[in-house]
């Protein structure tokens, strides 16, 4: 155990000195930039107000322009998680819901909807396995259309009007695809497509509700006010209230919906085995030896759209108090060929899956209800049974869990304890409760928390707690965001502070950069969403080893096997990357995201002032504490924004230009 005083300002000379001032590259346009942002594929994708631009991360030169859209606003660009795909999404009073796809490496408008003969679009169906997407709407005779694209230049597939029976009968499934079919579900039906011309090869009388309408605040404006909700007509586009998957036995396809999970024979659409009643919708999937581990959500459709439901009066307000107290969450193990129940019962949960993790044979599941309210239930794959007489209720966000000698180890956002699994209690002495708990794992046997100015060692074999680094004051009396176990020893960090320690608890570096002291100003912004900004968080908490973050609806009790699973689901390249060669780009800059986790970046006074102009962006390496590169960024309405991965900030640097530093 060490204690550190106020000498920590002693090291900071692992810093500037080593630095490098960069100079940006800058790309002037004819119009305002109203918006721009960074696209999976690394290119950075700028909106003036005469065109849309691709630009070269690296040097700011222009990849592709488009001047054929009018008044493009941010809200109608809908980019393709992990493809080099975006699609213009833009609704008229009169002209119905369009979609104009984009292949953002060259700019090539790929599909425009409006010019292939649809009046109204509602779904966008994306087909990436075999390298088409799919449209769905009505064509100008106002007559149902569903039609298929090619990703690689665009052309049609095969278009027909042949697939519902009536207006009134809408998609509500993803599109499923497979070597012989594509799987579609809509309100009355299900359907197996043949993937060469679209016909039908089979269908099966199925009904099944429609997703919730996804809705977005409306912004203010002079002439309308503010307030309000509309439709998000993005999320519209591709939201489902039901899926299809398989499993290793690719003459089965497996569906669910609200009501059921039902088993069909790939052939001729028989039913497998009897349809497994729900009480909601899937919320997670898990594959494991004892059976397939299906967790139901906490509410329904309906549940939710009465939660959210208008009517007055106390009748009005007595429908939604009662569907906001509905829980139906629950967890089910099934026989994946008989559809027979291993358990008998269904064990009830507390909430929506946020996070799980195996161990030996108790599946440790973290769980949140809709008001916020967390939970842990331990379940006993053997038996099919709930450890606890119920799920047990925690402060604070779930981070990480494990079964130790006196029960099950917790750590939150707010507090460290050990309950015992017979009674639920909190029983560890050595518990706390906080404002600010962070940690992380070497392996399954040994962990670091920081609390309270304190790191604490954590044995998890043992179940033991003890102070290791103590007396630890970080400057302007900041409060750490993250704890990293690292090569070379353990990294707390903070907005503007970083320490490493040592293994043997002796400080080895510490960082600190001067805060600059204006309004307006923070940390860094990622300019990553989507799959992208994943993929960095994934390479941040790879170390920790702590919990498995129930992403998508599939995974696997298996770390390995839920890896794949996940990355199978995740990128589109796994499919057609031979066939496109943007998606290799793609695939090479998702492998390169862990070295996003090698630094850190800091906003700072860089200047000889404390204004606005001497704000700046440090890059700290997390290896060493040097500051390996700087950038000078001040300005009156700061406005930039980071590729972690890329190693690349981008700020708008003046209203009709952009400059890139490069790091």
């Amino acid at each position: 155990m060490r204690k550190i005083f106020g000498l920590l300002t002693v090291l900071l000379f692992a810093g500037t000195t080593f630095s490098q001032n960069i100079t940006p590259w800058i790309k002037k346009f004819s119009g305002n930039v109203k918006w721009y942002t960074v696209s999976d594929l690394g290119v950075l994708v700028v909106c003036t107000g005469d065109a849309l631009y691709g630009l070269s991360p690296e040097k700011g030169e222009e990849v592709w322009k488009i001047d054929k859209l009018d008044d493009v606003k941010e809200e109608n660009y809908d980019p393709i998680e992990g493809t080099p795909y975006a699609s213009i999404v833009k609704s008229k009073l009169l002209g119905g819901k369009q979609h104009t796809l984009i292949d953002l490496s060259n700019g090539k408008m790929l599909v425009n909807t409006k010019e292939l003969g649809f009046a109204d679009v509602t779904k966008r169906l994306e087909a990436m396995s075999n390298g088409t997407i799919m449209f769905y709407g009505l064509n100008k005779s106002g007559k149902p259309m569903l039609a298929n694209y090619s990703l690689i230049d665009g052309k049609e597939v095969w278009s027909q009007n042949k697939l519902f029976e009536k207006n009134s009968e809408e998609i509500v499934s993803r599109a499923f695809v497979t070597a012989d079919g594509i799987y579609l579900a809509t309100t009355k039906n299900l359907y197996k497509l043949n993937p060469a011309n679209g016909e039908i090869l089979w269908s099966v009388d199925k009904k099944t509700e429609k997703p919730i309408i996804a809705t977005v605040e409306k912004k203010k404006n002079f002439f309308t006010g503010g307030g309000g909700q509309r439709v998000d007509i993005n999320a519209s586009a591709t939201s489902a209230s039901s899926d299809f998957f398989q499993r290793d036995d690719k003459k089965v396809v497996y569906f669910w919906n609200q009501e059921e999970l039902v088993a069909y024979n790939t052939a001729d659409g028989k039913e497998v085995f009897k349809p497994i009643e729900l009480q909601s919708s899937v919320g997670y999937m898990l594959y494991d030896t004892h059976g397939m581990l299906v967790t139901t959500t906490e509410k329904t459709q309906s549940d939710v759209a009465k939660q959210g439901g208008g009517g007055g009066g106390l009748m009005g307000k007595i429908a939604r108090n009662k569907a906001g107290k509905k829980n139906r969450a629950s967890i089910l193990c099934i026989d994946p060929i008989t559809g027979a129940s291993k358990w008998g019962d269904e064990i009830d949960l507390q909430g929506d899956v946020l996070a799980y993790k195996l161990t030996g044979s108790k599946l440790i599941l973290a769980t949140e209800r809709d008001k916020g309210d967390n939970y842990i239930s331990i379940i006993d794959l053997e038996a099919g049974k709930s450890v606890t007489k119920k799920p047990l209720p925690v402060n604070g966000e779930i981070k990480d869990l494990h079964i130790v000698p006196q029960g099950l180890y917790y750590r939150t956002s707010d507090e460290i304890n050990i309950l015992d699994l017979a009674t639920g209690d909190k029983t560890w002495k050595k518990g706390f409760k906080v404002k600010s708990c962070v940690g992380g794992n070497t392996n399954d046997k040994e962990g670091y928390v920081y609390a309270k100015g304190t790191i604490y060692k954590v044995n998890f074999e043992q179940g033991e707690l003890t102070e290791w680094v103590k007396g630890i004051d970080l400057q302007g009396g900041e409060e750490p965001t993250s704890l990293q176990v690292r090569d070379n020893g353990v990294a707390l960090i903070s907005e503007q502070n970083m320490n490493l320690y040592g293994f043997d608890g002796s400080l080895t570096w510490h960082s600190y950069q001067t805060p600059i002291g204006r309004t307006g100003f923070g940390k860094a912004l990622s300019g990553l969403g989507g799959l992208a900004s994943l993929a960095v968080g994934a390479a941040g908490a790879a170390q920790s080893a702590q919990l498995s973050y129930a992403k998508g609806y599939y995974g696997s009790t298996d770390p390995q096997l839920d890896r794949d699973i996940k990355n199978s689901n995740n990128l589109a390249a796994a499919g057609i990357g031979g066939a496109i060669s943007s998606f290799k780009s793609i695939s090479k800059r998702f492998k390169a995201s862990k070295q996003a986790d090698d630094y850190v970046s800091v906003m700072t006074k860089l200047g000889g002032n404390n204004q606005a102009n001497s704000a700046g962006i440090v890059i700290v390496e997390k290896a060493s504490g040097k500051t390996t590169a700087q950038m000078m960024i001040g300005d009156k309405t700061p406005d930039y924004k980071i590729d972690e991965i890329g190693r690349i900030i981008f700020q708008k640097s003046d209203n009709n230009e952009i400059s890139g530093f490069k790091f």
